[in-house]
């Protein structure tokens, strides 16, 4: 019985064995062979089976074939390969886009065009190369890769905002971020879910919790012909997002694991202990004069007690290194009946600053069924969850990094008894003495990692994004489409103030503050596609359709103060009075606030191509919205483009070396609402109080006839692609006139207009600025070399830009924020400053310029202020002031900025590098004039190259204690900001053996990336990328103040298919 069963086991043995033979794996990597860029999707197929694969997001595929098989590689866009497979194990294929993939289709708004007849500027950027970087958000990750998209970071810390801007800033008071759509249906435009401190505390970019893993493709519509479909939400340009779904004939299970290691890519150079000591006594003993003769204020001391004198890197104790794991898993499977996809995602992140981490949940499921020919059906959803523990960083006393530049570094964290705190709750100062003649030398210093440690800033943001869709296809050609989405958008803040920690914790004996805001936004669309093509030449296109939107958002605040223990970090009763300390007094933490808005919109578009040579597009978009007044609710946007194939033409099918060549050229009006409150246009009333008695005030005057920001686009553009394709080409001239700026205007004092704030006059929103922004943008994929298994591909794009305003409120009246101005005839942005002249190097005092070019001497040793300035003859004079001011003509708006990527492969190895550049901007380096203090604070080490003698030349003038003239604003601190950043640099290796196919994987890929690993520049800050203003912040950009510079970051990863 024994030897039956062996036998039979035998045999079946060798069956299985002569059956897996006959069959064997099959794999390799998939690229353009216009780039050398991996295609994700590329469906390969076994040729009279139904056997399938499809490549993933590095281009890798493996198939189980049998012996002198064919496999078929097709995809959008491409030219259709066959390959026999005969002896091959490997087989790497490289498609070609050629005029024929011209006929396939690309996403564009509210349907899908064929790629040969688009006439707007359009980019489009592949998912699989912004899951490749170990950025946050996805926008994040466009850097670099399109030409006329600027991408802009406020910081490093974990969900900070990013700026997006499509060719420039296209507004002064409103944002110039673009609308973004995902799966077909707008998103809400909140930039930012928090809320305290105005939105500047700790911020969160709610574009961070998509997954980027499950994006498809990007989109991004620049001129008015592209773009001219989202009406009055379409000047800043928009970014269409579509999201991964199942392909016919493909099942797919994918898993990605990346392991990061993240630290500050720079930091600024302080004093250490004995510098500190040295620089601050030769502050004081400068400035004896003032301070009774002291000379002596920087001490040694033993805070902690352990015997020895303090020493603290305070950057070394906040900064740290910051590990991250991201894990996701998707599975997809599709058929002519229907298709899906779903993923999963999590990510627990720790940032660069000490208790700054991120966790995120995420899933998604799209799906689709066709049931019948005529009919299909789908939806989209996703989920998203994030815990995120934030820090203050750049505006506070309390934030970090304001906080460690400042303290003392001859002072220890901790005192004997727990954290060195002083009597009011800040660091506690040894045996320094920071008063003299009833004079703070110091000011209030956090203890920054008591800060970092006991107070929490943390907030819980939650994202649901579905749309569902009905189409149907009464007759060839027509489809008609019905989708609603949704966005809920949630968001829990919370901050704990400390009693310990100066500031309100110790003012109320603890502080606790929540936060829940609430968004809801839905979309309901209804619209037609109608494309057929008559008597062979004749192709005719329309769209028609109608879109409603409602978005409403509630948002409720509460507080409790003095709290009856520390442990109490959340609200809960018993566990505060609510009273202001010492006293019977009840504080009000209480509040809330709703709004809601609603559009209602009109489209259509028709478009006309002769004989695949000659195209012409117009559209018409309507939008009302409820935020402007009733004499201008409705505003119109109509475009016009032509295009030309001139390749197509006899007298150039003849040129060999001329493959592809069109000629496009467009005009349309487009609109910007976004920024602009919902009962902008309204009178409004405000509660109030007088005494203990409630009433209502003005709050605003409302203007009937506000109305939308308008562009006038105008784009010409040549497309064209020579020797076979290997060099392809995009340029593009373009010219936005933007008119009918929302501005305030004030009006005369008499009139009564009530003001918002108590700082700032009243004023009337009006549309009444205008201003224009022109450029050149220019994109090269490149197939640099391809030999014996290697590959070469370069992928360039370069912008540069030209802003310049043309009208404002009142003529010869510059609109200012901060150290910039609006002013007409010059650049957004431009600096508006006393101009530096240097240092005396006989006296070691400062000087600067008048208005018309006199320098004029700051003398600090002066006992009245009006001996303090001389001329150069050593006359007395006034001293310089802001009407001194000039324009600099020199502005934080790039002229011009890029990309370039190189991708190399041999074999199973890939590399890629990648960088970007940015010039012809310049920084107001807000850091530096703070860090150069001649406050009893530490400094920059560059304050160690401060004048001390006769004669020697230098540009940091002699220390003189809290007199910090020296460091008003001026241009001492105005810096080129140019920069050649290497954005990533990875290697990757894919396995493609027989021996990983008994496995069960279809693929196995591990690299290693490093992002940001250097940054050519000649700014002294740590990083010239960061702006310390916000995105809304069109006139002020350019600043760095103390802000935390990006990360460098390493990445380890896996990626394996089944």
């Amino acid at each position: 019985m024994k030897q039956k069963l062996l036998s039979i086991f035998l045999l079946c043995t060798l069956l299985v064995g002569a059956a897996y033979a006959q069959n064997r794996q099959v794999s390799g990597k998939v690229t353009s062979a216009s780039d050398g860029s991996p295609l994700s999707g590329v469906s390969v197929a076994l040729v009279g089976s139904s056997t399938a694969a499809q490549t993933d997001g590095s281009g890798n595929y493996s198939i189980n074939v049998p012996n002198n098989a064919t496999l078929a590689f097709t995809y959008i866009g491409y030219v259709a390969q066959r390959v026999n497979v005969n002896s091959q194990s490997i087989i790497n294929v490289s498609l070609v886009s050629d005029e024929t993939a011209l006929e396939e289709v690309v996403v564009t708004g509210y349907g899908i065009r064929q790629i040969k007849d688009l006439t707007g500027s359009q980019g489009s950027v592949k998912g699989a190369k912004l899951a490749a970087e170990p950025s946050l958000s996805f926008e994040q990750a466009l850097s670099g890769k399109l030409a006329g998209v600027q991408i802009g970071s406020t910081g490093g810390t974990l969900g900070d905002g990013v700026s997006v801007r499509i060719r420039g800033v296209n507004s002064i008071s409103s944002s110039s971020l673009p609308l973004y759509v995902i799966d077909g249906v707008p998103m809400n435009n909140v930039e930012n879910v928090n809320t305290f401190n105005s939105g500047d505390g700790t911020r969160f970019n709610p574009l961070s919790m998509i997954n980027s893993n499950d994006i498809e493709s990007i989109e991004v519509l620049k001129d008015a012909s592209a773009a001219v479909l989202y009406g009055s939400r379409a000047a800043n340009g928009v970014i269409i997002i579509n999201t991964k779904r199942g392909k016919n004939g493909v099942s797919n299970v994918t898993f990605d694991s990346k392991l990061t290691s993240s630290k500050a890519s720079k930091l600024i150079s302080l004093l250490d202990g004995d510098q500190f000591i040295t620089i601050n006594n030769e502050k004081a003993k400068n400035a004896a004069v003032r301070f009774g003769g002291v000379t002596e204020i920087a001490k040694e001391s033993d805070v902690d007690g352990d015997g020895v004198n303090d020493r603290t890197n305070w950057l070394d104790e906040v900064y740290r290194t910051g590990i991250g794991y991201d894990n996701s898993l998707s599975i997809s499977s599709g058929s002519e009946k229907g298709n899906f996809f779903a993923s999963a995602r999590y990510l627990d992140q720790k940032g660069i600053l000490v208790q700054n981490q991120l966790k995120t949940g995420q899933v998604r499921i799209n799906g689709d069924i066709k049931p019948t020919k005529w009919f299909k059906s789908g939806i989209s959803l996703s989920y998203s969850k994030t815990a995120n523990d934030g820090v203050l960083t750049d505006r506070y006393i309390a934030g970090a990094t304001v906080a460690a530049l400042n303290a003392f570094p001859t002072l220890a964290i901790n005192g004997k008894n727990g954290y060195n705190l002083g009597s009011t709750g800040y660091l506690g100062y040894g045996n320094n003495i920071t008063t003299l003649a009833s004079t703070n030398l110091s000011g209030n210093i956090a203890n920054p990692i008591a800060t970092l440690n006991l107070q929490k800033n943390q907030n819980t943001p939650e994202q649901l994004l579905a749309n569902g869709y009905i189409e149907v296809q009464p007759v060839s050609g027509l489809r008609i489409t019905s989708k609603f989405g949704i966005d809920y958008l949630n968001n829990y803040e919370h901050q704990y103030s400390h009693p310990m920690i100066g500031g309100l914790g110790f003012a109320y004996n603890g502080l606790i503050q929540d936060n829940f805001r609430n968004r809801n936004q839905w979309v309901w669309q209804n619209f037609a596609n109608y494309d057929k093509t008559f008597a062979s030449v004749h192709r005719v296109s329309a769209t028609v359709g109608t879109e409603y939107q409602f978005t409403k958002e509630k948002q409720v605040y509460a507080g409790a103060s003095n709290i009856s223990d520390e442990y109490f970090t959340d609200i809960i009763d018993g566990g505060y009075t609510g009273t202001i300390p010492g006293t019977d007094n009840t504080m009000l933490l209480s509040g809330g606030n709703v709004f809601s808005n609603g559009l209602q919109s009109y489209f259509s578009r028709l478009g006309y191509v002769y004989n695949n040579k000659y195209m012409l597009d117009a559209a018409f978009r309507t939008d009302a919205y409820s935020a402007f007044g009733k004499n201008s609710k409705w505003g119109y946007f109509p475009s016009v483009s032509l295009g030309w194939v001139a390749s197509e033409e006899d007298f150039l099918k003849e040129t060999d070396w001329i493959s592809y060549l069109k000629v496009r050229a467009s005009y349309g009006k487009v609109g910007n609402s976004r920024g602009i409150g919902s009962y902008a246009w309204r009178a409004l009333y405000g509660g109030g109080s007088y005494a203990s008695q409630n009433g209502f005030s003005a709050y605003q005057i409302g203007n009937p006839d506000l109305k939308w920001e308008t562009s006038n686009k105008y784009n010409v553009g040549v497309d064209f692609n020579i020797f076979d394709n290997r060099f392809n080409f995009v340029i593009d001239y373009f010219y936005n006139n933007i008119s009918g700026l929302v501005l305030a205007a004030q009006p005369l004092f008499t009139v009564g207009a009530p003001s918002r704030t108590a700082s700032t006059p009243g004023s009337v929103d009006t549309n009444i600025g205008s201003m224009n922004n022109k450029g050149i943008e220019f994109s090269a994929n490149i197939e640099t070399m391809k030999k014996d298994g290697f590959t070469w591909t370069t992928s360039v794009n370069f912008t540069a830009i030209r802003n310049r305003v043309t009208e404002l409120v009142t003529q010869n009246v510059d609109i200012t924020s901060g150290n910039s101005v609006a002013s007409v005839g010059r650049t957004l942005g431009t600096f508006k400053l006393l101009r530096w002249a240097g240092v005396d190097s006989e006296t070691g005092n400062p000087m600067w310029l008048t208005a018309d070019g006199v320098r004029k001497t700051y003398n600090p040793d002066a006992t009245t202020a009006a001996r303090r300035w001389t001329l150069d003859d050593g006359t007395f004079t006034s001293a310089v002031t802001g009407s001194d001011a000039v324009y600099t003509n020199k502005s934080g708006l790039p002229k011009y900025y890029g990309g370039l990527d190189n991708n190399f492969a041999y074999k199973n190895f890939d590399l890629g590098i990648s960088m970007v550049y940015t010039g012809g901007f310049y920084i107001y380096n807000t850091t530096k004039s703070s860090m150069l203090t001649n406050g009893f604070l530490n400094n920059d080490a560059e304050i160690l190259d401060r004048w001390t003698t006769p004669g020697q030349n230098t540009d940091v003038p002699r220390l003189f204690l809290t007199d910090n003239t020296a460091n008003q604003a001026s241009t001492r601190f105005l810096e080129k900001g140019d920069f050649l950043r290497f954005r990533t640099i990875s290697l990757g290796y894919t396995f493609q053996s027989a021996a990983l196919s008994r496995t069960g994987l279809n693929k196995l890929r591990l690299y290693a990336q490093v992002y940001n690993p250097f940054v050519i520049t000649g700014y002294s800050g740590p990083d010239p990328e960061v702006n310390s203003n916000r995105n809304n912040s069109n006139i002020a950009i350019g600043v760095d103040s103390r802000s935390v510079p990006q990360p460098r970051t390493f990445t380890f990863g896996l990626n394996v298919s089944l």
